[in-house]
């Protein structure tokens, strides 16, 4: 198919959307991999949704039509042969092949008018309900209905069971359907092609239905957000279960009861009943809700809530019928989640927005990490949950528990430690960091003897997770780890656990505040060990184990990396019609090439690139490279030079400088935390933070997640606030952090981007040093160097996206470090088209205020001013 002319938008097109849309449209078509780059605020998402399904509805149209076609084609065969011949076997013989063809498309046909006209029964469905609701509105005011809403705040599963010891014993066998009901297996005639749409948070989707709401695809595309049992159970007792996958177990476990609830008359039965409530209910309906409007997860979830009916349940049986299905990152980067689900990529195709960070994404999600900590309380809840009930185990129950404790006790040795240490105890100072191959792990702590496939297998199979979690909620007072030899009152050592933390290594540090933030590592250890474990199923040469003792016995530190994340996304290359990774900066697109698509197998000329400029004029935008401060004092803020007095007070005179020309808003990005509160420490100290608050209020991101959008209103509040002399707000961030991706800075928030030094990663880290040597080895030579200066300039990139938002912002951005003259390259085009290299100070500020007013005059049609840019160099 040649792509349309004109593409169906909401508002009329930009020339680079128009663009955009028609090579999508053809990179769908070809069936090829594509890598496309938007820069933020060019309508990127309505682009995708746009050319995608005006795609989408023009190959089902062309299916239906192809169907036809050819059908006619055996129907004129098949009159011909008819025909009076001589030849009258061969005819016949021809004429029963063509039949047996015909009666083959014409079943797929009817399939697909089948399917077509699903979406109409659907449509009746839900006119039904309503149509029965308003019928009841009389009937409902004139009862009382307190009664029906406790009775449904109460429709929970009172999961207690009496008869706990039974509950607690291990299962010896599984029905390997995950599913509440028997599926259908048998492959259908017709299957309709769809679009997975992958971004990498639900707040993302969310957005990206909202856009969805606005197209013109609005009211006649089917859209399914899928989701984990996490976001989408009602079943209170279920969900208040922290861990996914205990939340997984209990319900396929409730399932197997086979103890359901349809009716309300039924509601006061469920205390004595062990069934979900919610499942099956009415699931036809929930289909229908899901299908003829476009909802979020949250709006989902609140019509399973209303029709007593499992959304999670709704939306994977509405997935045979979607032709546009939202998933976050891991239920389609994870093969397992996907099997899970049900998603099947073949001959469809799969979008993933947001994709600049999707290799250290794959990496992430299948990498694993473990603590001391949780060695041992996994060990002591496992040795006491055997001793209660090994004499109701199965020998092969038995076998396998033992291993699993052989394998805790083995790990436990790399820290110099036994089953008998407390978490609190000292790491003996001999244990130093170091990586292992998979192979060399598995022989330095024995565990090569296990067969770990078969022992991950039996934890799945006896739902050891789910018993064990139950034994440590029914018998947690009971349940005791190893007393420390000099041990102190519980508050103080409480509050030592939690200052240890603070005595880690710089390297150690990040990966331990990994752990200590999730809430899990303790209270269910048995998940990380597992997850750690599933990772030695991994290729040899694909994965390193790292091992990086901590202060304590307890904040040692096991961490499994993967290497390579094309192992994990060969499948997806193989399987799916066209795979389009979609980002604002995509740059170095090489990376993706190399790194992902080649080695997950794909050929070079199935690979295609799309890079479009900014919708902004070039007027709108200037860009700086700072060599040196407003004295003289050369800009390098190298590790070694970071903390340099002089460097430090001319970047405090810079800031000055920028303060008093620039309005509203700045926001400055540091390297790191700890530098960034260096700066801030000293631009206090010497006198230069009071200066700037004259003009500037000055925040800081916080450290804690629950803290942003406070600042961030603060911040907001006092640019569109402002109390004369001050005339807007300073706010202090760091590269990577929690404000450099996803926020906006649009219009007066953002009048400012302040790049401070290049943001490179340690690289004394082991980790990174393994992944470069890994890079140089089996991708080509200097890819390890590459993928360094990478991880930098894509931060900085990042960071630079959050100031212009839409096509009437302007702002200007400088970067202060005199490396960036030679990243030109690899800074975005339309940062490059304005760009200056500065030798010196003055003409930067002189400049960046002639840029500021003159855009300020254009947009409101005011005379010119004289404004004051001298130069402050005290």
């Amino acid at each position: 198919m040649e792509p349309p002319q004109e593409f169906p938008f909401p508002f009329p097109a930009y020339q680079i959307q128009k663009q955009f849309m028609k090579e999508l449209y053809n990179c769908l078509e070809s069936g090829k991999l594509g890598l496309f780059e938007s820069p933020t605020g060019t309508g990127k998402s309505l682009s995708l949704i746009c050319g995608a399904l005006k795609w989408l509805i023009d190959h089902e149209k062309w299916k239906k039509q192809e169907l036809t076609s050819i059908i006619a084609e055996i129907d004129n065969k098949i009159r011909n042969c008819k025909k009076p011949s001589d030849d009258w076997f061969t005819m016949q013989t021809e004429q029963l092949e063509l039949n047996s063809q015909r009666e083959l498309l014409q079943a797929k046909l009817n399939a697909l008018l089948e399917y077509e006209g699903e979406r109409e029964k659907f449509k009746k469905i839900v006119e039904s309900k309503k149509a029965t609701q308003t019928k009841m509105i009389g009937k409902i005011k004139r009862q009382s209905t307190t009664k029906f809403t406790e009775s449904n705040k109460t429709k929970e599963i009172d999961l207690d069971i009496s008869d706990v010891e039974k509950d607690l014993i291990l299962e010896d066998a599984l029905s390997n359907s995950e599913s509440s009901e028997e599926e259908d297996t048998e492959e259908p005639l017709f299957k309709n092609t769809k679009i997975f749409f992958c971004s990498r948070t639900h707040s993302q989707l969310t957005q990206f239905v909202h856009e969805l709401k606005r197209s013109p695809y609005s009211q006649n595309i089917s859209v399914v957000p899928l989701s984990s049992r996490q976001n989408y159970c009602i079943n209170k007792s279920v969900k208040r279960l922290k861990h996914i996958s205990l939340i997984n177990e209990i319900c396929l476990q409730l399932q197997r009861k086979k103890t359901t609830v349809k009716k309300e008359k039924d509601l006061k039965k469920l205390k004595t009943t062990s069934g979900c409530p919610f499942v099956p209910g009415d699931q036809k309906l929930m289909m229908a809700e899901i299908l003829t409007s476009i909802q979020d997860v949250e709006e989902i979830a609140q019509k399973g809530q209303e029709n007593n009916t499992c959304p999670y349940y709704g939306s994977r049986k509405s997935l045979q019928n979607g032709q546009l299905i939202l998933v976050p990152y891991n239920s389609i980067l994870h093969k397992s989640t996907r099997d899970n689900l049900g998603i099947d990529l073949k001959g469809n195709v799969l979008i993933i927005d947001e994709a600049h960070n999707l290799l250290d994404a794959i990496e992430g999600m299948h990498s694993s990490l473990i603590t001391g900590r949780n060695l041992l309380h996994c060990y002591s809840q496992l040795s006491q949950y055997q001793k209660r009930f090994e004499s109701l185990f199965s020998a092969k129950s038995v076998l396998y528990l033992s291993q699993l404790n052989f394998c805790l006790k083995k790990i436990l040795t790399l820290f110099g430690a036994t089953t008998r240490s407390h978490p609190n105890d000292k790491i003996d100072k001999t244990v130093t960091t170091k990586l292992y191959k998979i192979e060399e792990f598995e022989m330095l702590t024995e565990i090569d003897t296990v067969n770990i496939f078969k022992l991950l297998e039996f934890v799945k199979i006896s739902k050891l997770a789910h018993k064990l979690q139950g034994f440590v909620e029914q018998y947690g007072n009971s349940i005791k780890i190893n007393e420390q030899k000099i041990k102190k009152s519980g508050i103080t050592e409480f509050l030592n656990s939690i200052k240890n933390k603070d005595t880690l290594s710089q390297g150690t540090a990040s990966i331990a505040d990994i752990a200590e933030n999730n809430e899990e590592q303790t209270t269910n250890p048995l998940m990380a060990i597992l997850n750690f474990l599933e990772c030695l199923k991994s290729r040899y040469i694909d994965g390193r184990i790292c091992v990086l003792p901590g202060a304590t016995i307890g904040q040692g530190i096991i961490k499994f990396l993967l290497l390579n994340p094309a192992t994990n996304f060969h499948d997806i290359v193989k399987d799916a019609r066209s795979v389009i990774l979609a980002g604002g900066t995509m740059e170095p697109m090489s990376e993706f090439i190399d790194q992902l698509f080649l080695m997950a197998g794909a050929m070079p000329d199935r690979i295609m690139t799309f890079s479009c400029d900014h919708v902004i004029p070039k007027e709108n935008i200037l860009s700086n490279i700072v060599i040196r401060g407003p004295t003289g004092v050369e800009f390098e803020f190298s590790f070694y030079n970071r903390q340099d007095i002089k460097l430090l007070d001319e970047l405090g005179r810079a800031l000055l400088n920028i303060c008093n020309i620039v309005p509203a808003g700045i926001v400055v990005f540091f390297p790191s935390y700890s530098y960034e509160d260096i700066v801030f420490k000293h631009l206090d100290k010497s006198g230069i933070a009071s200066k700037i608050s004259v003009k500037k209020h000055i925040y800081r991101e916080p450290k804690l997640a629950s803290q942003v959008n406070v600042t961030l209103d603060q911040y907001a509040h006092s640019i569109k606030n402002p109390q004369s002399p001050c005339n807007g707000s300073l706010l202090f961030s760091v590269v990577g952090g929690k404000l450099s991706e996803g926020l906006n800075f649009s219009d007066d928030l953002g009048r400012c981007i302040i790049v401070i030094g290049l943001p490179y990663p340690n690289i004394k880290s082991p980790e990174l040093q393994e992944k470069m040597k890994y890079l140089n080895e089996h991708v080509k030579p200097n890819a390890g160097n590459s993928f360094y200066e990478n991880s930098c300039m894509k931060a900085v990139n990042q960071c630079i996206g959050r100031s212009v938002r839409h096509i009437n912002d302007y702002s200007t951005v400088i970067l202060l470090d005199k490396r960036y003259r030679h990243k030109v390259k690899v800074l975005p085009q339309w940062i490059q088209r304005s760009l200056t290299i500065n030798d010196s100070f003055g003409p930067v500020i002189g400049r960046d205020n002639r840029f500021l007013r003159a855009v300020e005059w254009s947009k409101e049609n005011v005379p010119e001013k004289k404004f004051n840019s001298r130069l402050i160099n005290q």
